[in-house]
C-alpha cells in the first residue's frame, strides 16, 4: 500500500509539472504569436478578433517625467486615421494624421502634419479573411479631436509607419470641452488620477513648466 501511494504521489507531481509547463508555453505564445494574423484568421474560419492592452512597462507619475523622456511634445487636431498591417503581419496599427497647433518640445514647425501610430485596427486580406485588434482599457483618438502627444523619435527599423508615444499607455491626452481626458482608462494609473478632468489651460501650463525653454520650438 505505501508503495502504491508513492507511485500515485510521483504521478501527481509529474502531472502538475506538465500543467505548469503548458500554462507557461500558452502565456508566451499569447505574448508573441508564432503565426501571422492571416494564418490565425484562416484557422478561425475567416475572422479573428484579438484584444490588446497597451503596454504599461514603465509607469510615470506625472507629465514632468513623461516630458523628460519625450523627443517631441505637440498639441494638435487629428485629421484622419487609417488601419495598417505591419510587414510581418503580426500587428495592426491605427495610423493617425495630426495637424500641429503648438510645439512644446522638439524641432518642428507649427502647422506641420505628424503621423503617429498606435496598435489596434482592422485588416481584410485578399482572400476575404478578416483580422481585428481591439484596444482594451484605452480610448483611441477620434478624427477632429484635439490631443497632446508625448512622442519619441522614430527608429529606422520600426515596423510602424508613424512615430510612437514615449509611453504607449500614458503618452496621449485628449483636450475635450476644456478638460483633460487621458487615453489610459486604468483607475490605478497615477497620470490618470492626477490629470483627468483637469482644466486644459492648467494642464498645458504644467507641461510647459516641465520643458526647458531651449527645448521648445515655434
Amino acid at each position: 500500500m505505501p508503495r502504491q501511494m508513492r507511485l500515485i504521489r510521483v504521478a501527481l507531481i509529474v502531472f502538475l509539472a506538465g500543467i505548469e509547463v503548458l500554462g507557461q508555453a500558452t502565456k508566451n505564445e499569447a505574448q508573441k504569436p508564432k503565426v501571422t494574423l492571416h494564418e490565425q484568421a484562416k484557422k478561425a474560419g475567416g475572422k479573428v478578433m484579438l484584444k490588446y492592452r497597451p503596454s504599461r512597462g514603465t509607469v510615470y507619475p506625472n507629465v514632468a517625467e513623461l516630458a523628460k523622456r519625450s523627443d517631441l511634445i505637440v498639441v494638435g487636431r487629428v485629421l484622419s486615421h487609417k488601419s495598417n498591417l505591419t510587414a510581418d503581419e503580426r500587428v495592426i496599427t491605427q495610423d493617425f494624421m495630426l495637424k500641429v497647433h503648438e510645439v512644446i518640445k522638439g524641432n518642428l514647425a507649427k502647422g506641420t502634419a505628424v503621423l503617429f501610430s498606435l496598435p489596434g485596427g482592422t485588416h481584410r486580406f485578399p482572400d476575404k479573411t478578416y483580422a481585428a485588434m481591439v484596444p482594451v482599457g484605452y480610448k483611441q483618438p477620434e478624427d477632429g479631436g484635439i490631443y497632446v502627444l508625448f512622442l519619441k523619435s522614430r527608429q529606422a527599423n520600426s515596423p510602424y509607419k508613424g512615430q510612437r508615444l514615449v509611453s504607449e499607455s500614458q503618452g496621449l491626452f485628449a483636450l475635450t470641452n476644456g478638460v483633460v481626458e487621458p487615453a489610459d482608462l486604468a483607475a490605478d494609473d497615477p497620470v490618470n488620477v492626477k490629470y483627468r478632468k483637469m482644466g486644459a489651460a492648467l494642464f498645458l501650463s504644467e507641461i510647459h513648466k516641465a520643458v526647458p525653454r531651449n527645448s521648445s520650438n515655434k
